[in-house]
């Protein structure tokens, strides 16, 4: 089985995966090992689009991280202990440009400090915030509900899409719709930055333009693995147990 690697200190599992049998492979994986945290697992799922991922928790504090022992991670991915579940992503264009940027937690217009934007939002071609003064606005799949929108929000949700707006002068609440609905933000007042996931391409954005956001047709692939000694740590992050 092809296998790449993702994260900063990713060469801590390449070994062990060589010694049990995987090809270590930057191209054409069959799976992806993200060993890292939360934006090590959306670099690979940027990098690898669609290709299933293995998410495993490493942390630069936790000193005994290098010696863990992931043989019966490895030995359940050979052994085709796993199951895949896939998960919404987004897109977000620009005026109905062609290129699309695509994101597995969240659209986010943000401002670019330090003035506030203002934007006007609709869901289905219905406007249903004429005017928004703050930070932005962000647009959340399920899987990023835990994340940024949640930090905004202090909620999450498991189906759908969540908007969010960001430190609003008005206060307002989170809005929820259906993961097929068609959300356009237009530009009041900027500049503004559009921001997908951690991405660091971020377009400039002014007064004017229009980001559609919609469900894309490009789905992320999480593996589950099925072994009574594999831990969910947080998330979809798995480790060995009692470790």
């Amino acid at each position: 089985m092809k296998v790449a690697v993702v994260g900063k200190s990713a060469h801590l599992v390449k070994v062990p995966l060589k010694e049990h049998g995987f090809t270590v492979v930057k191209k054409n994986p069959d799976l992806v090992i993200s060993f890292g945290g939360d934006g090590t697992s959306l670099y690979g799922e940027r990098v690898y689009p669609g290709i299933p991922r293995v998410l495993i928790r490493h942390s630069k504090i936790c000193k005994t991280c290098p010696k863990h022992d992931y043989a019966t991670i490895f030995n359940a991915l050979k052994a085709g202990k796993y199951s895949i579940v896939e998960q919404l992503k987004l897109e977000a264009r620009i005026n109905n440009l062609p290129q699309r940027f695509i994101a597995l937690n969240e659209i986010d217009i943000h401002h670019k400090v330090p003035h506030a934007v203002r934007l006007q939002v609709s869901i289905n071609g219905r406007i249903i915030k004429e005017l928004v003064i703050g930070d932005g606005v962000l647009v959340a799949t399920p899987h990023g509900s835990t994340a940024y929108f949640n930090s905004m929000t202090g909620k999450s949700f498991s189906k759908g899409l969540g908007i969010a707006f960001n430190n609003a002068v008005t206060r307002d609440k989170p809005l929820f719709a259906d993961e097929n609905a068609v959300i356009k933000v237009k530009v009041l007042r900027g500049p503004a930055l559009l921001v997908s996931d951690n991405s660091h391409k971020m377009p400039m954005l002014e007064a004017g333009d229009v980001i559609t956001i919609r469900k894309s047709s490009q789905k992320a692939r999480i593996v589950k693995i099925m072994d009574k000694q594999v831990k969910l740590l947080r998330g979809n992050f798995v480790a060995i147990k009692d470790i």
